[in-house]
């Protein structure tokens, strides 16, 4: 059976960790990679704006360098991906396209946060994992030696 991961990206090396993984399973099984690229709102990136989404210009730039990086990591890997981008909550986002692209699996990174930094700014892999009906598989980063 065809598998339709998604693998959420922000472009920092838990997320570039979790792909190669994702790259690994879809060739072991067949199917496709669904990116998904969450560009938060206004008022999540900084309290003090009130103002909703992001110009069209600013999310459509935001847009292309994403497609442009996921094209070098990519590169030379032959499995099939599309690039989605929406703005909003990361957590929730991520969940909703779950469904909506009918997705078999999501594939996340960690960053890699000790436990008193996620108590204060809360993990997204952590939200996904609660929010998903889906399986989650969570790809964490190597400790370091």
């Amino acid at each position: 059976m065809s598998q339709r991961v998604l693998i959420p990206m922000d472009f920092k090396p838990g997320s570039e960790r979790a792909l190669e993984w994702a790259v690994d399973y879809v060739r072991d099984r067949g199917g496709a990679l669904d990116v998904l690229h969450v560009v938060p709102r206004l008022h999540q990136l900084d309290p003090f704006f009130r103002a909703g989404s992001l110009p069209s210009q600013s999310v459509a730039a935001i847009r292309e360098r994403a497609a442009e990086r996921l094209a070098q990591l990519l590169r030379h890997k032959r499995v099939r991906y599309h690039l989605h981008v929406v703005e909003g909550d990361p957590a929730t986002c991520i969940a909703e396209q779950a469904g909506v692209l009918h997705a078999s699996v999501i594939v996340v990174g960690t960053s890699g946060r000790s436990s008193a930094a996620r108590l204060f700014l809360g993990s997204v892999a952590e939200k996904i994992v609660h929010q998903s009906t889906v399986p989650v598989v969570t790809v964490p980063m190597p400790a370091a030696k």
